[in-house]
């Protein structure tokens, strides 16, 4: 047992340090090509990534969650392991043909697509790279090292390339040829790796079909999830005369996506580990299971509740005012990561490790005809902002579905009385730090400097973080009095 914890801790130190990376290349590098690059030409690069990323979930049907959880199960038995990753990479395989040779076809043919061509064939490499990602694979064995170690070096170089080469308002191409062929070629030396650790030859017959049925319902959820996360994108792109739109909620988007990143190194690191206490230690698994919810419910809330008060002060300390078309959105994605963030926890965490993922997937199918309503609806006439509110309304609609399934388990490690001390917690915070914001003259107003933005950002992260540490610590509430045990064990352990 004290080896596992070791190994969570081990799992949790590695995502850490890979999301801070993450992070901070970000924060490095989304300021500096807004800045740099004309709105328009962001807006190029982010809609022909919107479409490769899209057409990516068509390629990986799935098989990036789905590979974790078979790859977990056998990991202690090389042989079946072997077999699973072989048979899934066939799969993989057959539909990134599938979906690339028709890809190419379009970009020919399909005038949008056409106008940007030369970009559209750098990301139609990209998202061949994308689908031998093998990312799973290393997820499921739990080589956290690894994965951090070779996207630190990527991620440094990427940001070198990007700092070096783009240099003026015209090189939207060299970005985007960074973004879709160095950042993504780092899944070479991901699947060099995997042929070296796994055997693909003298290991049994390939059984393909053991997995049609499983992966269906991980299918169903990876191409509805693209619709609404990606698509939402591609569709602005298309409904606007340049990708200027595109420009600003890919900007939103991105903030939103280095924030969510936390979220994600914490999914990460549970995942695999409550796919095996699911099967081994039911105990084990609500126990777990009760402080991954706590942890995200709180991040997610505050998070939303952030952004809500302080959206204008951080668009300006990233693009510039000429971004400040960005506000809006960025606040309405606000509320995206609140419940994208309980809907990926409540369908990874809870329903896989259970096996119930059909219930998953039924749920996101919920949000794809409500997202790709409301995009048709909402784009041509509100733009950035109608892309914003239609994946809030398809985030909720998904919400609501898991939380019906997976109430059963929930109650078992939450009450109400919880749920009010956090939500009271958080209120509070918003009320201080919105009185804060106001007093500092940041509310709708944006005559400000870079400098600026940056003091009144730091202030409002430092009170907000006190408003809720001290609400939560009086009131009892659980990831409060969790972070205390934490941090005293480490001041008695340095003692």
């Amino acid at each position: 047992m004290e080896k596992r914890v070791k190994s969570v801790k081990f799992n949790a130190i590695m995502n850490t340090a890979l999301t801070a990376s993450n992070m901070l290349v970000s924060l490095v590098t989304i300021p500096y090509v807004t800045r740099v690059l004309s709105v328009s030409g962001y807006g190029d690069v982010g809609f022909a990534q919107s479409v490769s990323m899209w057409l990516s979930a068509f390629c990986l049907v799935g098989i990036p969650t789905y590979g974790i959880r078979e790859c977990a199960r056998v990991r202690d038995d090389p042989v079946a392991l072997a077999q699973i990753v072989r048979e899934l990479l066939i799969i993989i395989t057959v539909c990134t043909l599938v979906v690339l040779i028709p890809f190419g076809i379009c970009i020919e043919l399909v005038p949008r697509l056409r106008a940007i061509s030369s970009l559209m064939w750098v990301f139609w490499v990209g998202t061949l790279l994308l689908s031998y990602g093998v990312e799973w694979y290393f997820q499921a064995i739990e080589d956290y090292a690894y994965i951090t170690i070779r996207s630190v070096a990527f991620k440094i170089l990427s940001l070198i390339l990007i700092i070096c080469l783009v240099r003026g308002s015209d090189d939207w191409f060299i970005y985007g040829l960074i973004l879709a062929l160095i950042t993504s070629g780092n899944n070479i030396f991901n699947i060099v790796r995997m042929f070296h650790n796994v055997p693909m030859s003298g290991i049994g017959e390939v059984r393909i079909r053991r997995h049609i049925k499983p992966l269906a319902s991980y299918s169903v959820l990876s191409i509805a999830s693209s619709l609404y996360l990606y698509f939402d994108s591609v569709l602005l792109g298309m409904c606007s005369i340049d990708n200027t739109e595109v420009a600003f909620y890919q900007l939103a988007t991105k903030v939103k996506g280095v924030l969510a990143q936390i979220l994600t190194a914490i999914i990460n690191a549970l995942v695999p580990r409550l796919s095996y206490y699911a099967v081994k230690d039911r105990k084990q698994y609500r126990r777990l299971l009760g402080t991954g919810m706590w942890v995200t419910v709180n991040l997610c809330m505050g998070i939303m509740c952030f952004l809500f008060v302080f959206s204008g002060p951080l668009v300006i300390l990233i693009s510039s005012k000429k971004y400040v078309g960005a506000i809006l959105p960025m606040q309405i994605m606000g509320g995206v990561i609140l419940f994208s963030g309980l809907n990926t926890f409540l369908g990874f965490c809870v329903l896989c490790p259970l096996g119930e993922e059909k219930k998953l997937a039924a749920a996101n199918l919920l949000g794809v005809p409500i997202s790709v309503g409301l995009n048709v609806l909402f784009d041509s006439k509100l733009g950035a902002l109608g892309a914003a509110i239609s994946v809030l309304i398809a985030e909720i609609t998904i919400f609501c579905s898991l939380l019906k399934s997976t109430y059963r388990i929930l109650k078992d490690v939450s009450t109400i009385s919880q749920c009010v001390k956090m939500i009271l917690a958080h209120m509070v915070s918003v009320a201080v730090s919105f009185a804060l914001a106001t007093k500092l003259n940041v509310i709708n107003k944006y005559e400000y400097n870079t400098i600026y933005s940056l003091e009144v950002l730091l202030a409002g992260f430092v009170v907000y973080g006190l408003s809720w540490l001290i609400i939560s610590l009086n009131a009892k509430e659980n990831t409060a009095l969790w972070l205390k045990r934490q941090v005293m064990n480490k001041i008695v352990d340095v003692k």
